[in-house]
C-alpha cells in the first residue's frame, strides 16, 4: 500500500437474502435457492435438470429481516 492511500474501513451489511436449500430429485444435491415465494421450476446447477420447488413463506422471510435489521444486527458486535 502507497503512503498517499488511506486504508479501507470494514463495510457493515446493508441488505440481507435468506438462502434455503433444495434437495435435485435427480441427482441428489443440495441446490442453494434465494427465498423462493412462489412455486417455480428450478434448474440443479450439477445435474442441469428441472424440478418443481415448494415456496416459502413470505412473512417468515420479512420476520427474519426486520428482527436482524436486514442484516445490519447480524453483525459480530466484537468486531465492532
Amino acid at each position: 500500500m502507497s503512503n498517499s492511500q488511506k486504508p479501507i474501513s470494514p463495510v457493515k451489511p446493508v441488505g440481507m437474502e435468506v438462502i434455503f436449500f433444495y434437495p435435485c430429485p435427480h441427482c441428489g444435491r443440495k441446490v442453494p435457492i434465494i427465498g423462493a415465494v412462489q412455486p417455480s421450476m428450478e434448474r440443479c446447477d450439477a445435474c442441469q435438470n428441472i424440478f418443481p420447488i415448494v415456496p416459502v413463506d413470505r412473512r417468515t422471510l420479512q420476520y427474519l429481516k426486520i428482527s436482524l435489521a436486514d442484516g445490519g444486527a447480524a453483525i459480530d458486535p466484537d468486531f465492532m
